[in-house]
């Protein structure tokens, strides 16, 4: 069973279906317990950082989430809900993140950029690693954001975008996965990445 955090933020059952089509079984649940005895953990997100943080504080998560990754459970953030995994962001203001990766979250600051980035793009793999077999550079995900990580460590990056900057696509730090894009609404190829997100807890 995989834990898909509901704190008010996130597209849930867009994520459920998806999980549910690739045989996995997801619980739309903010109860510790029920994380606690979930195989793996979904967080998504749409919104604002500060809103997302303050919302996870609001449902006592935070704990649970710590105690979770600390244990080995595997973690994998969806869109606003990578960019919490983050150190900060400086989203109108500066927010603490969940610290889970090194790094921090700025905007996109190219002149004459489209922001938010929306839209198809490319995925450019950066390292090998089991979550993007099967995917090669003609594979496209579905983005939207204003923001976008900055690592402290390109090594943490699996796979990127080009978009004016190497935009991390999906980071990855033992068992804490990121996804800036959705999975959940990038047709064959998020699903192939959902299959190796379930390939990757056996």
């Amino acid at each position: 069973m995989i834990a898909i955090i509901d704190y008010d933020v996130g597209n849930l059952k867009n994520v459920y279906t998806a999980l549910k089509d690739v045989d996995l079984e997801g619980v739309i649940t903010r109860d510790p317990k029920v994380v606690d005895n979930a195989e793996a953990i979904i967080l998504p997100g749409v919104g604002a950082f500060s809103d997302a943080m303050e919302h996870l504080r609001q449902f006592d998560l935070i704990d649970c989430l710590d105690k979770n990754v600390q244990s080995g459970k595997t973690l994998m953030g969806i869109c606003l809900g990578m960019q919490v995994l983050f150190d900060k962001s400086t989203e109108d203001g500066e927010w603490t993140g969940l610290g889970y990766i090194p790094g921090d979250i700025v905007k996109f600051d190219a002149p004459g950029l489209k922001i938010p980035h929306m839209g198809w793009n490319n995925l450019i793999i950066n390292r090998d690693d089991p979550l993007v077999k099967g995917i090669g550079s003609e594979d496209y995900v579905y983005f939207v954001h204003s923001y976008y990580a900055q690592p402290k460590s390109f090594d943490d990056v699996v796979a990127y975008a080009d978009y004016s900057v190497k935009v991390p696509g999906i980071v990855r730090k033992e068992n804490v996965i990121g996804m800036q894009f959705h999975p959940e609404k990038s047709s064959r190829v998020g699903t192939q990445l959902l299959m190796n997100f379930k390939e990757n807890l056996k």
